[in-house]
């Protein structure tokens, strides 16, 4: 049973300002967007996407237990994106509003990571990232990180104690990522800014801690915090049992979403819920299906086009490459994709996000 709990939001005044700017700059994207606006879902799209995630690496130093990065080996799938092909991705999409610079992988291991972010923000285009916060200690990283106005840097968070977390979080030092928390919100409302945010993936391992969590964000200055209460399978049967073993989507209620909410307000903490289960309905409004086929894509660290940041990994599922973008985004294979859930006839790696 679904539960109806507040949502993560973005800041809306810096959102909205960030947004109609960028129209206004840039006449292209207002052409784009309102092409976007005005489509109906069909097999075939006249606008080019106007939100996209980006992976810079798809590397890592944790194995998180729920993460399938955990699986590859040394924590690496591919090499980092060039940075001369992310320059040229953010000009060729001329549509986009909103961009997450981060996959499979952690960001602040590509060298050019703050230039990444400084790009888009001087195109107008919102961006935001998740870090594990395990090297934002090393050269001012996390002074860095703040001073390249990303519009929202969120933290994963996923214990309370050192041994609850680093059992979820496989390589991880809770102090480490305790302290560099601490000192990026410090800079980050030092500065005046309103930027960052906890992220927890809730799951049998931590359910007895949420409170904690709260608790523990206060002593690391977060004003905002937000809980997701389903675990990605990644479109792979492996993933799905495996990871089905820890999802406590069905035994966390409303009841204590709205307890963890009233925590909050007592510290004056934002707190929000993500439901990654059943996203989607099947039924006779073409809206209600995956927005993702029509409106957004996710471009891997060797640049393959993903349908989602569900899957993240073309060798689950690999559309294209970046650099034909134009011409896959059209093409024979995204039509078949789009026409699958405008049909009901969804495939398996994405019925996780689907009541069904």
């Amino acid at each position: 049973m679904q539960i109806k709990l507040p949502a993560p939001y973005p800041d809306p005044k810096a959102y909205q300002s960030i947004f109609k700017r960028g129209l206004k700059r840039f006449p292209k994207r207002r052409e784009n967007y309102e092409r976007y606006q005005q489509s109906i879902r069909g097999l075939e799209v006249d606008y080019l996407p106007v939100l996209m995630d980006i992976e810079p690496v798809s590397r890592c130093n944790f194995r998180c237990s729920m993460c399938q990065v955990s699986e590859w080996q040394g924590g690496k799938r591919a090499d980092d994106m060039p940075f001369n092909d992310y320059k040229q991705l953010i000009e060729k999409f001329y549509g986009l509003v909103e961009v997450k610079i981060q996959g499979l992988g952690e960001p602040l291991f590509h060298p050019n990571l703050f230039d990444m972010i400084a790009l888009a923000c001087k195109k107008d285009i919102w961006t935001r990232l998740t870090t594990n916060a395990s090297l934002l200690h090393l050269k001012n990283n996390y002074k860095k990180l703040i001073d390249a106005n990303p519009g929202e840097v969120q933290v994963s968070i996923d214990g309370a104690t050192k041994e609850v977390f680093e059992n979820i979080r496989k390589g991880s030092d809770f102090k480490t990522v305790v302290k560099n928390a601490t000192i990026l919100n410090g800079y980050d409302q030092l500065s005046g800014n309103s930027k960052t945010r906890s992220w927890t993936v809730v799951q049998k391992a931590n359910l007895h801690q949420l409170k904690d969590i709260i608790r523990l964000g206060v002593k690391m200055k977060f004003r905002r915090m937000s809980f997701s209460i389903a675990v990605s399978y990644f479109g792979m049967d492996k993933w799905s049992k495996k990871n089905s073993s820890i999802d406590v989507s069905q035994m966390f209620s409303q009841e204590m979403g709205e307890e963890m909410i009233e925590l909050g307000n007592e510290y004056g903490i934002e707190i929000t819920f993500w439901d990654g289960s059943a996203k989607y309905k099947l039924n006779g409004n073409p809206n209600d299906r995956c927005a993702w086929l029509w409106e957004r894509a996710y471009i891997s660290s060797d640049l393959r086009i993903v349908p989602c940041c569900v899957l993240s990994n073309p060798d689950i599922m690999d559309i294209g490459s970046m650099r034909h973008f134009v011409q896959v985004w059209n093409s024979e294979r995204y039509k078949r994709l789009r026409d699958a859930h405008l049909k009901g006839c969804i495939p398996n790696f994405c019925k996780n996000c689907y009541n069904l």
